[in-house]
């Protein structure tokens, strides 16, 4: 009888100590934020400033012009191949 007891001794000392672990570990410190948009703010959503083309080119819209680039994987290098005026393209 003595082994049995001193085993439920043990089952209840991990089950005091896993109990604490949740108590402590599970409500610490967890501060959530949510934001939300009311929809009527002024707030305007950005507008990517790249974007991916075919066969290792990119553009690039800055200052009013979209620049092409080309990027050479193998040497890991970015080369400007054209450059357009924003109101060449409309």
């Amino acid at each position: 009888m003595f082994e049995s007891e001193a085993e439920l001794r043990r089952i209840r000392i991990a089950l005091v100590w896993i109990a604490v672990f949740l108590l402590f570990g599970a409500c610490g410190n967890q501060d959530t934020i949510i934001e939300t948009d009311s929809g009527n703010s002024d707030y305007e959503t950005p507008q990517p400033t790249s974007f991916p083309l075919e066969h290792n080119h990119f553009g690039v819209m800055e200052d009013g012009y979209i620049k092409i680039y080309e990027y050479n994987e193998s040497r890991n290098e970015v080369k400007l191949k054209k450059e357009y005026a924003d109101d060449e393209l409309e």
